[in-house]
């Protein structure tokens, strides 16, 4: 089998793990990178994969060639077919599964866009996006709202504390007691507009930042320099990946008036000194309570607040190895976390 016949087959068995079905454009846009599989090297007992040649993501005949490739794995019995959606054989019920899901899925949209509707009038928020299982599409009716929340250079601490106020007002914030919280808003990660690159790098962290979504930004440059600032990482392990053009379709409504709430609002804590001395409180009061030393991943400093504890990046990746050691084609290729506790 060839490097785009694994690369394909290989993309599919990752997205199995999450039960989600791909169609032929989702297999292109998120390619796994053949290089990763096709040119495994041991050095010194390291494992290193050696670049593999990007192909022109605007390029109609390299999604015209995923598609053949399809055509070829579905008529071997490597993938099942269904209405355009791509499984692995025996997993037809996928394709049901995931109707019922994007269903689900688009009422949480409505909801999410309602709630963050708001954040417009929220000082030193530079942008949010979707993420998790929203920004899939793939929820159930349990499932919370994860967004990733873009603030302010020096002014971190304080936007969570801003954003976190909102939404409990709201009663939609997700609290750290909650075992399950369906339809409310998980605010499990903050980033400064200085610092957007994403520092730990793996299969599960490229896919899952590969489709963010944005909802709301004060300025698009942010959004877009968030796509450059990590490309070249994710590149790694996506050949094709690029920011989608049309995300401006999830955005929420603009607001003149609570964009003047908000601007009012920066200016006044700015200029009198107040937001200085907020940040450093926040600061010092959020460092009291938050546990670093929680297995999973727990970061918090000037630059980014990451909040997932326990995560699931190690056991997905597991099983992602375990399918693709199972199936023999793929010599010594395996993926490895990016460094959680």
């Amino acid at each position: 089998m060839d490097s785009l016949s694994k690369s394909i087959l290989a993309t599919v068995i990752y997205c199995d793990v999450f039960n989600f079905p791909l169609t032929s454009l989702e297999i292109y846009h998120f390619l796994i990178n053949p290089g990763r599989i096709s040119k495994v090297i041991h050095i010194q007992g390291r494992t290193l994969y050696e670049s593999y040649p990007q192909v022109r993501s605007n390029s109609a005949e390299s999604l015209a060639e995923v598609v053949d490739y399809l055509d070829i794995l579905v008529q071997n019995g490597k993938l099942g077919e269904k209405n355009g959606f791509y499984f692995l054989p025996g997993r037809q019920n996928l394709y049901h599964e995931r109707i019922e899901k994007n269903k689900i899925a688009e009422l949480k949209w409505k909801k999410t866009r309602r709630y963050l509707f708001w954040v417009q009038a929220i000082p030193f928020i530079e942008a949010v996006f979707a993420s998790g299982s929203l920004a899939l599409g793939h929820t159930d009716k349990n499932s919370d709202l994860d967004v990733l929340v873009v603030a302010k250079k020096g002014r971190i601490w304080l936007a969570r504390v801003l954003i976190s106020l909102a939404m409990s007002l709201l009663g939609v914030r997700r609290k750290n007691k909650d075992k399950m919280a369906p339809d409310k808003i998980c605010l499990n990660h903050y980033i400064a507009v200085d610092s957007l690159k994403i520092p730990f790098e793996s299969l599960y962290t490229a896919q899952s930042y590969a489709h963010l979504i944005p909802l709301y930004w004060k300025n698009r440059t942010v959004v877009e320099n968030f796509w450059k600032a990590n490309r070249l990482w994710m590149e790694k392990f996506l050949r094709q990946w690029e920011w989608p053009w049309a995300y401006q379709k999830r955005a929420i409504q603009a607001n003149r008036l609570l964009a003047w709430f908000r601007f009012v609002g920066e200016n006044f804590l700015d200029r009198t000194g107040l937001a200085d001395w907020l940040e450093k409180l926040a600061r010092y009061l959020q460092l009291r309570r938050i546990n670093t030393y929680l297995p999973g991943r727990v970061i918090a400093n000037d630059w980014q607040l990451e909040f997932h504890p326990f995560s699931a990046e190690k056991e997905i990746l597991q099983k992602y190895n375990r399918k693709i050691s199972f199936l023999g084609i793929f010599g010594d290729y395996q993926e490895s976390d990016s460094g959680l506790r």
